[in-house]
């Protein structure tokens, strides 16, 4: 993959390949958190979400595996109930939903997780019918060029690397990034580019993404680097 590919691509499969040994297992467990997020609705059931957060908490070390199984196991429960209730409707969210959580669930295999969870999360965003056929909705499509952003937003562009300065890491800086983070705040990211310019920062592609007009994620780049995380 080049450069400009990277930058273009409107499908996740081929840039989380290209990542591929040099990501870490826990930025991968987060995008699959984020694709299962994007795909949430006011009618969800709330194992979802739980289960979802479950999964963000492990990559951050804040749990075991033998508790993000036990939620899997609960994920996996409602699978069944949720095949047959698409099937007898004609439809297929919930059923791809869960599947897509159950793979965020899972702790053996993050890139596979990945992959699983990019082509369930998409299914249920078309809402395709359980089970579902080759054919591509123009939803399906969209929702993979979303999952490209994410990929871009969490990793970055792996054609470029960025030392951070020491003197950016300013009290401000680092209060506001904790805050993002712990928070789901992304909607403070121009806010951070503020300071973060305001501190000396003058690297362009990191006060843009701050900028950008978009959803950032758990896992954003600007706000792991900052803070350390990998």
């Amino acid at each position: 993959m080049t450069e400009p590919e990277w930058l273009t691509a409107t499908e996740p499969w081929g840039m989380l390949t290209f990542v591929g040994a040099g990501a870490s297992k826990r930025k991968l467990r987060l995008f699959t958190c984020a694709c299962c997020r994007q795909v949430l609705n006011p009618f969800t059931p709330p194992l979802v979400e739980r289960a979802v957060s479950v999964a963000e908490a492990f990559a951050d070390r804040e749990i075991t595996g033998e508790m993000l199984a036990r939620v899997g196991d609960l994920v996996r429960v409602a699978i069944g109930a949720a095949r047959d209730a698409d099937v007898r409707s004609g439809t297929g969210y919930l059923s791809h939903l869960l599947d897509a959580v159950a793979a965020a669930c899972w702790s053996d295999d993050e890139m596979e997780a990945a992959q699983d969870t990019a082509l369930a999360t998409a299914r249920a965003a078309a809402d395709m019918p359980w089970p579902a056929s080759g054919v591509r909705p123009s939803e399906f499509s969209e929702e993979l060029s979303l999952q490209a952003e994410v990929v871009r937003d969490i990793f970055g562009n792996p054609f470029r690397s960025l030392e951070i300065q020491l003197e950016w890491l300013t009290e401000t800086v680092l209060a506001l990034a904790r805050g993002i983070y712990a928070e789901h705040a992304f909607d403070r990211m121009p806010i951070l580019a503020d300071a973060l310019q305001d501190a000396g920062c003058d690297d362009a592609e990191m006060l843009s993404h701050c900028r950008v007009a978009r959803e950032h994620v758990s896992g954003c780049w600007v706000v792991d680097l900052l803070l350390g995380k990998v």
